[in-house]
C-alpha cells in the first residue's frame, strides 16, 4: 500500500468508523454558508486591501453528542482595491463542536486544507480558519445561523511567474443553513 493510500485510509476510518457509546445516534449533517471576507492583514503590500465572497457546502459526520468531522468545497473571491481579482476553490477537512447536541445554538469550528488550480482563473495554496457561529432550528430537519471568524489563504503562484505569492488574513461573516 502506498503512503498516500495509506493516508487516505485513515482519513477515511476516523471519519466513518469511530465507534463509541452514541454509534447508534450518529448523524451526517449537510450545511451551506453565503457571506463575506472582510480584509484584516496581507503580504502583498501596505496600501493594498482585499475583500471578498464566500461560500461553502459541507458534510460532518457526527461522532459523538458534541463533536463533528467533516469536510467542504467552496469558492472564495477576493477583490483588490485597485481591481485585480484572486480566486480560490478551497477543499478543507472541518472540525466542529456543539455545545448542544440537538445542533442548535453556538458551535465552534476549525478548517484546514487546500485552494486547488483547476482552471486558469482559480489561484491555489494552503486555507485554514476557525469560528462561531449560532443557529436556530426552524423545524426538526433545518436550522438557520449566523457564522463568524478568521480566514486564512495563502495565493501561490507558479515559480516561473514574476511576482511571489501573498498571504491574506480576513475576518469571515456569514449566513449559514444546516439540514440535519
Amino acid at each position: 500500500m502506498s503512503s498516500s493510500s495509506f493516508k487516505y485510509s485513515v482519513i477515511i476510518l476516523l471519519f466513518f468508523g469511530v465507534s463509541n457509546s452514541y454509534s447508534q445516534g450518529r448523524k451526517i449533517v449537510n450545511y451551506t454558508e453565503v457571506g463575506g471576507l472582510i480584509h484584516l492583514s496581507n503580504t502583498f503590500g501596505s496600501n493594498a486591501e482585499f475583500n471578498g465572497f464566500r461560500t461553502r457546502t459541507g458534510i460532518t459526520r457526527i461522532i459523538s453528542k458534541n463533536y463533528g468531522l467533516g469536510f467542504a468545497l467552496g469558492t472564495d473571491n477576493y477583490k483588490r482595491s485597485t481591481g485585480a481579482t484572486f480566486n480560490t476553490l478551497p477543499i478543507t477537512l472541518n472540525a466542529a463542536y456543539y455545545f448542544n447536541p440537538e445542533l442548535t445554538g453556538f458551535k465552534l469550528d476549525a478548517y484546514g486544507g487546500y485552494s486547488i488550480k483547476l482552471f486558469d482563473n482559480l489561484n491555489r495554496g494552503l486555507t485554514a480558519g476557525a469560528g462561531l457561529s449560532y443557529s436556530v432550528a426552524v423545524n426538526d430537519g433545518l436550522n438557520l445561523g449566523v457564522q463568524t471568524g478568521y480566514n486564512y489563504q495563502e495565493i501561490d503562484y507558479p515559480s516561473t511567474f514574476v511576482q511571489e505569492g501573498f498571504n491574506l488574513g480576513s475576518f469571515r461573516i456569514g449566513l449559514g443553513i444546516t439540514f440535519k
